[in-house]
C-alpha cells in the first residue's frame, strides 16, 4: 500500500507541476491600443473625384451628398435627385450605352422603387443603385460604386524600344563572296 500511495502522490505532483508551466506569462503593460475608426469616411470635398470614369453620365440636377475615400480598389459616391425613378432609369440606360459603357446586368423592383445596374468600361467595373432616400422618401438616392484606375509604376516596366529604321543599310559582319574561312578564322 505504501508504494501505491507514493505513486499517486508523485503523479499528482507531476500533473500540478505541468499545469503551472502551461500558464502564459503576463503580458507587459503598455499604452492602450489606438481606437479603430469604423465605417466609411468621406473625402473633405464634395467634388466628383478625378478618378471617376471621364465619360460617366451624371443625371441633370443631382446633388453630391458623400464622396467616400477609396476602400481597397473601390470608391463610392452618394448622390441625390428630386426626379422620379422611371426618369432616372431611362436616362442611365440610354446614356451608359451612348458613352460605350457595357451593361452586364440590370434589375428593377418597382414595388420597392429600386433599380440596380452593373456595368464596365474599359475593363473597370462599376454599379449604380437607385433607391428612395432614407431622410426624405420623395427624393432618390444614387449610389455609384466603381473600381479605381490601375496605377502602373513605370520604374518596374521594361523600357520601350523604338527603332527608326529607314531603308536598307549595310549588313553587319558581311563576308566577302567565295571566301572559305580557315579553322583559325572560324574561332575568332
Amino acid at each position: 500500500m505504501n508504494r501505491a500511495a507514493i505513486f499517486i502522490i508523485a503523479a499528482a505532483f507531476v500533473v500540478l507541476l505541468a499545469s503551472c508551466k502551461a500558464t502564459a506569462p503576463a503580458a507587459p503593460i503598455g499604452p492602450p491600443p489606438e481606437p479603430v475608426v469604423k465605417g466609411p469616411t468621406d473625402e473633405p470635398s464634395k467634388e466628383l473625384p478625378k478618378d471617376l470614369f471621364p465619360s460617366m453620365p451624371m443625371y441633370p440636377g443631382i446633388k453630391v451628398e458623400h464622396v467616400r475615400k477609396p476602400k481597397g480598389a473601390m470608391r463610392e459616391i452618394l448622390l441625390s435627385s428630386d426626379s422620379t425613378m422611371a426618369q432616372m432609369v431611362a436616362f442611365y440606360k440610354d446614356e451608359l450605352k451612348k458613352n460605350d459603357f457595357h451593361i452586364t446586368s440590370s434589375l428593377i423592383m418597382p414595388a420597392r422603387r429600386t433599380w440596380s445596374c452593373d456595368f464596365h468600361y474599359n475593363g473597370r467595373p462599376g454599379s449604380i443603385m437607385l433607391y428612395p432616400s432614407d431622410q426624405d422618401k420623395s427624393k432618390m438616392t444614387i449610389d455609384l460604386i466603381y473600381e479605381l484606375p490601375a496605377h502602373v509604376d513605370e520604374s518596374l516596366m521594361e523600357p520601350k524600344e523604338d527603332f527608326d529604321i529607314e531603308g536598307p543599310g549595310e549588313i553587319a559582319q558581311q563576308q566577302a563572296p567565295n571566301s572559305n574561312p580557315t579553322g583559325k578564322e572560324k574561332r575568332n
